[in-house]
């Protein structure tokens, strides 16, 4: 059986947010590797050869493309997303292709893309059409369903097998609770304090933190590199800064809990104590 193999998630960057994090949720469940580039952008930190290795490191590929081109190289011309696409395509890398479902799925004007990006991407979709049975999607969630019914298919036509890890199987089993909430990002951004300025909008800030959170700091300087005009230095101090703030948070909630659970054994002492010397 071979499980955890590498599958590289391209797609536009600003737009596509939820839909990113509904598919790192679902390919996770499948025990996948993911890798994903395509917010990095033209930046010298992050060279459009250093996508393309990612690419080629990677066993899967799939696209995500909604209404906007993305990040175009000065080289080629070209986005990086439809570099990273004919990379895979070069190195016969196989790939599912989802459309977002331009009748059926609303699209915000500010993640529309017009003008020469709006040709280039239309003359894109076509050949992605042209070269592939894509399949269109409307919601983050139909995009997870979607991509969690064709890995496996996928995968083993080609020699793989992809699986849902029994750690996974638990997980969602119980009662689903989005620990990151509304209220509980609200009090992260409060005690991080002064670092949270250099971020562009609460989402960077959110999505920053769940990266984080899961252990992925690659992602998360990446992040930052690509939405802020900081260098991948200055990202990585920023946010090892923000994650000494959270460890702070993490370690006075655990010590709160014990003092609470001293103080409840303390309590429950004399009780003890006085109905023994009753008997």
């Amino acid at each position: 059986m071979t499980t955890g193999f590498p599958v590289f998630v391209g797609s536009s960057f600003t737009d596509l947010q939820p839909h990113r994090a509904a598919v790192r949720t679902a390919l996770h469940r499948l025990e996948a590797v993911v890798r994903g580039m395509e917010y990095f952008g033209s930046l010298p930190a992050t060279p459009k050869n250093e996508c393309l290795r990612i690419v080629r490191s990677c066993k899967v590929y799939i696209g995500i493309f909604a209404m906007r081109y993305g990040s175009v190289d000065l080289a080629t011309g070209k986005s990086l997303t439809q570099l990273e696409y004919e990379e895979a395509i070069r190195i016969s890398l196989p790939s599912l292709i989802y459309l977002i479902d331009e009748e059926r799925q609303p699209v915000l004007p500010m993640h529309i893309e017009f003008g020469e990006g709006s040709d280039k991407l239309r003359l894109f979709k076509a050949k992605l059409r042209e070269h592939h049975v894509v399949s269109f999607f409307t919601t983050p969630e139909d995009l997870a369903a979607k991509i969690t019914s064709d890995l496996p298919a996928l995968a083993s036509r080609n020699g793989y097998e992809v699986r849902e890890g029994e750690l996974s199987k638990i997980v969602n089993s119980l009662p689903r609770v989005d620990w990151l909430n509304d209220e509980i990002f609200a009090f992260l951004k409060q005690k991080i304090g002064e670092p949270i300025k250099q971020f562009p909008s609460d989402a960077i800030l959110r999505e920053a933190l769940e990266f984080i959170l899961s252990g992925d700091r690659m992602a998360a300087s990446f992040l930052v590199v690509r939405t802020t005009k900081l260098s991948l230095l200055d990202s990585i101090n920023l946010l090892r800064e923000v994650e000494v703030k959270v460890e702070e948070v993490i370690k006075r909630g655990f010590e709160i809990i014990d003092s609470k659970r001293k103080l409840l054994d303390e309590s429950a002492s004399p009780v003890s104590d006085v109905s023994k010397s009753e008997s």
